[in-house]
């Protein structure tokens, strides 16, 4: 009891300290920082509405740091101010940062027209042709000739929708704009971020956004009512399975939401996705604007779009360009915690360390001339399991060796190739009772699913397990994964889940904490606990295509290949890596009817099992292709 009262009393004081150097940071913010808001004319006479925290301070010229956003730039009026004092902002106002925030055109306070993701327009001829880019230029260019005391230099970043208008940003090519940093940017919403990985409809995601998100909204506003769908149950498994299809859902969302229509309208990958795929635009940026671009290893919405936004940077512009990936959820990096997520730990908070030592660093050289260049590696990663950051030169890293992991006959995983000439494992899938992604039952997809526990899974009939030894060694992997299967199903269609799994031993626990359900993160076993590292789903029918589906032919071994997002981890002496082959991912993912078809017409009794069967013999061998590091 009395170490009980100790505790609760250490509590109340990190409380009331924490509270106390809030109010100082407000009252001082306060006093040395006015508000201000504007409508800024765009070239073809739209107003967006935008938000200013200027500095009292006439001594020294400011640099400018933004953020467009669709989310709002609340709280709206220059009485009522945003609560920057809550966050690591506080140090760039101490730091003497002019803060500007914007609605996009056509959100919240801004007049105009909303599109989403709307297109790089790079053939502009008339004030007409507008875009994000052409509307950051004409932002940019408005601040630096009306605000006082700013100093020509503008930083401008954001964090996923935001992300995808930092990216947009830096293709204006404002010569004012010198360092943008698109944080866990949407950049191809058909490959791989929020709605859609590999062509699978990331039904939950899309519905539980759209349906509040996308809703009309034909005039300005400074706040809107309550939104988005009356759900009839808690449990999120249940709905989805119980709104059985996507035509369902539309019924279920309404008629009112133009983007969902337009998914609809476009089920493969054709120009109207492609044009919305920023990467195809990214060579625009010019070599004096500075990129950082930041995501988490573990973000369930847009690690896809951070690592490829990189890569094609890097690929194609010639301007300086970073990249910070930290073993993070969606937007995690922002926030007061880092040293976690659901039920593994990682060793101290990387969240403020990054925060400190990198991004406020990054915008003092290129807008304030503070520190040097060099401060910042090409790669900075944080490398799970091992718990370190690590500096790299490129991404992927040097000396890297794509080295295949066979799977073998008995649930078995081996760097060596099988012998047997005839092998296979199968498994009956039933869209009627599709493999759920976690074990718990929630109403939103949580943010911990990418580390979750895998057991529950590994018990099921219709999931394939193979594991590898005890490793005698570390294992170091740093880069995207490939998954390499033959395969063959009694259907014509199928989706192909592949999940990457840190199986830790027996009795583990962390630090010097002893084992017991008491000791651990709410009471969970970490005892041989099954680690997600990296998971993603395929579908089928755009093996060959995303542009031109194909169907199966039934009893045929096949080839499905994809990629899986780069990771970061090492798998320590002592652990084993297990992969799990499954074809369903529910409620993330959509059901496939396991029937060739546009799915997105699907009818209940176009829904039927399939037998799915993974070769793994000396002609026909999957595997699953590892980035090993030395």
């Amino acid at each position: 009891m009395k170490k009980i009262l100790v505790l609760f009393l250490l509590v109340i004081s990190i409380l009331n300290n924490v509270a106390a150097q809030s109010n100082q940071d407000s009252t001082w913010i306060r006093n040395n920082y006015i508000k201000k808001e504007v409508y800024i004319p765009m070239r073809d006479g739209v107003r967006l509405f935008t938000s200013f925290y200027i500095p009292k301070d006439s001594t020294e010229k400011h640099p400018v740091l933004m953020s467009r956003t669709p989310y709002s730039c609340s709280p709206y009026g220059e009485d009522k101010w945003n609560s920057y004092w809550n966050s690591y902002y506080k140090n760039y106002m101490r730091e003497g940062y002019i803060l500007v925030k914007q609605d996009v055109r056509g959100k919240w306070m801004s007049e105009g027209e909303f599109v989403d993701v709307r297109p790089f327009n790079p053939d502009k001829k008339t004030p007409q042709d507008v875009d994000e880019a052409s509307d950051s230029y004409d932002t940019i260019d408005w601040i630096i000739k009306n605000i006082r005391n700013n100093n020509q230099r503008v930083g401008v970043l954001g964090t996923s929708y935001p992300g995808f208008y930092s990216t947009m940003a830096a293709l204006s090519g404002h010569p004012a704009l010198k360092a943008v940093s698109p944080q866990a940017p949407v950049t191809d919403w058909f490959m791989g971020d929020d709605f859609h990985h590999n062509g699978a409809f990331f039904q939950m995601d899309g519905f539980t956004f759209y349906s509040g998100f996308g809703k009309p909204r034909p005039k300005p506003v400074s706040s809107m009512p309550r939104s988005g769908y009356n759900y009839r149950t808690r449990d999120n498994y249940k709905f989805y399975l119980e709104a059985a299809t996507l035509p369902k859902l539309t019924e279920l969302i309404g008629d009112s939401i133009a983007f969902w229509k337009q998914v609809y309208q476009h089920p493969n990958y054709d120009a109207w996705w492609k044009g919305r795929n920023v990467r195809n635009f990214v060579d625009k940026i010019p070599d004096w604007t500075a990129t950082l671009v930041v995501g988490g290893l573990f973000d369930a919405e847009d690690c896809y779009g951070t690592w490829h936004t990189y890569q094609a940077i890097e690929k194609s512009a010639k301007n300086n360009n970073k990249i910070v990936m930290g073993p993070w959820s969606h937007g995690q990096w922002n926030g007061s915690d880092g040293s976690k997520l659901g039920n593994v730990r990682f060793g101290s908070n990387t969240a403020a360390w990054y925060q400190n030592e990198i991004e406020i660093p990054f915008f003092n050289y290129y807008l304030k001339d503070q520190g040097t260049e060099s401060h910042l590696a090409e790669a900075t990663v944080f490398f799970t399991g091992e718990n370190k950051w690590k500096e790299f030169k490129k991404w992927p890293p040097e000396g890297k060796t794509d080295k295949p992991l066979y799977l073998q006959p008995n649930g078995k995983l081996s760097w060596e190739k099988p012998g047997n000439t005839h092998g296979f494992s199968e498994y009956v899938s039933d869209p009627a009772k599709p493999v759920p992604y976690t074990e718990d039952v929630h109403f939103y997809r949580t943010t911990s699913y990418m580390t979750d526990d895998q057991r529950f899974a590994a018990r099921r009939p219709d999931v394939l397990v193979f594991q590898t030894d005890v490793l005698t060694e570390d294992v170091m992997l740093g880069g995207p994964l490939i998954a390499d299967l033959r395969v063959s199903i009694t259907g014509t269609d199928a989706d192909f889940v592949v999940k990457l799994i840190d199986v830790f031993p027996e009795g583990f626990s962390y630090g010097d904490e002893r084992f017991s359900r008491r000791s651990q993160p709410q009471g969970y076993l970490m005892d041989s606990y099954q680690m997600l590292v990296r998971g993603e789903i395929m579908r089928g029918k755009y093996r060959n295509s995303f542009e031109n589906p194909a169907p199966f032919k039934p009893g045929t071994i096949e080839h499905v290949r994809f990629e899986l997002p780069d990771i970061a981890h090492t798998f320590q002496k002592g652990h084993r890596v297990m992969v799990q082959v499954q074809s369903s991912w529910f409620p993330l993912a959509d059901r496939n009817p396991q029937k060739f078809m546009n799915i997105y017409e699907a009818k209940e009794n176009d829904f039927q099992k399939t037998t799915i069967r993974i070769y793994h013999e000396v002609q026909n061998s999957s595997q699953i292709i590892l980035p090993v590091l030395k």
